[in-house]
């Protein structure tokens, strides 16, 4: 064969070579875009719970610690105990403070019982006046008494009268007083309450049943009341964050069933239902908003922006399959 012959045969199968790999691309763009129109599909996906942030209401060093980095714990169990002592002195404190007003009390309720007695004698004695007026009048009607005796049974009268007038003042200020007393009483024992509150607060307790997250609290650490100190996984709020494209989760119906890949424990699917779709993204990773940012770059390529979606896994999952930040997979026939 010449060089001409050589030189087309060359040319021909370089040809054939160029339009095999285009029919080939080709057939591999067809097939990624059939297969995305029928199935859904993201590795960016994690498993999420709720980690319980437990601060004590009150202040005080740290006593004792009754639990160990990651070890799981149940609801009310104790986690914490600060130093009770400055809350058991201002019990016995406000217990005091109880009793004296509890003492003030009484003594007010004698006063006025004394008060009421006083009123009766001053209504006794005005009537008495006031009788013996009235028989004074007759007889000086009559001629049989003097204007002198009269005027000495009026002044009776008028000192009757001022005296249950004074009685009653007295009775009404003695009556506020026993009120107020009351009320004192009563702030005393809401004061009591209060200390008493505060005493049961040194004992921290877990809020909810889960697993004891970087934990590094030892005795005598100064606990701020307000400021976290325990950190808890939450064991019955477990679910996965699928992060799908805008498209996919905006046509993503609540209660679809998907099957989800956990690399905690490989090679096995799990069904999931959608529990729902985040309404809203942020475009910026500003810290503390309360949007989630989800990153549109992977290493140096950008991709079409992501929603989360929700997803509660069907059926018992091993704890040992459950960790707070893992990696998962998520797929779904769309």
């Amino acid at each position: 064969m010449d060089a001409d012959g050589r030189t087309k045969e060359t040319g021909a199968r370089l040809a054939r070579r160029f339009w095999s790999a285009c029919a080939a691309l080709g057939l591999a763009l067809v097939a990624y875009v059939g297969l995305d129109a029928v199935l859904a599909y993201t590795g960016d996906a994690y498993i999420r719970s709720d980690l319980i942030r437990i601060a004590p209401e009150v202040s005080g060093p740290v006593l004792s610690v009754h639990v160990q980095d990651n070890e799981r714990v149940e609801a009310q169990a104790l986690l914490l105990t600060l130093d009770p002592a400055p809350f058991a002195l201002a019990v016995a404190l406000k217990k005091d403070a109880v009793a004296s007003a509890d003492a003030a009390v009484v003594v007010r309720q004698q006063a006025e019982a004394e008060q009421t007695a006083r009123i009766e004698t001053a209504e006794a004695a005005l009537d008495l006046a006031q009788a013996e007026f009235q028989r004074f009048s007759q007889l000086a009607t009559r001629g049989d008494a003097s204007q002198e005796s009269l005027d000495r049974a009026r002044e009776v009268l008028r000192g009757a009268q001022a005296a249950l007038a004074l009685a009653k003042a007295q009775a009404l200020v003695g009556q506020r007083e026993t009120d107020q007393a009351r009320r004192d009483a009563q702030a005393a024992r809401a004061a009591l309450d209060l200390a008493e509150y505060d005493l049961g607060r040194t004992r921290i307790r877990a809020s909810v049943a889960g697993y004891v997250n970087n934990f590094d609290v030892r005795p005598g650490r100064y606990a701020r009341a307000g400021d976290p100190v325990v950190g808890l996984v939450d064991d019955g709020q477990w679910r996965v964050i699928a992060n799908f494209k805008e498209d996919v989760a905006a046509s993503v119906p609540v209660g679809r069933e998907v099957w989800v890949w956990l690399d905690t424990r490989p090679w096995r699917l799990w069904r999931g239902r959608v529990q729902g779709v985040a309404r809203g993204i942020a475009r910026d990773p500003v810290p503390g908003q309360l949007l989630p940012y989800v990153a549109p770059t992977t290493d140096w390529i950008r991709l079409r922006r992501r929603l989360p979606v929700t997803v509660l896994l069907d059926g018992a999952v091993p704890r040992d399959a459950l960790f707070m930040g893992a990696d998962a997979r998520v797929f779904f026939l769309r």
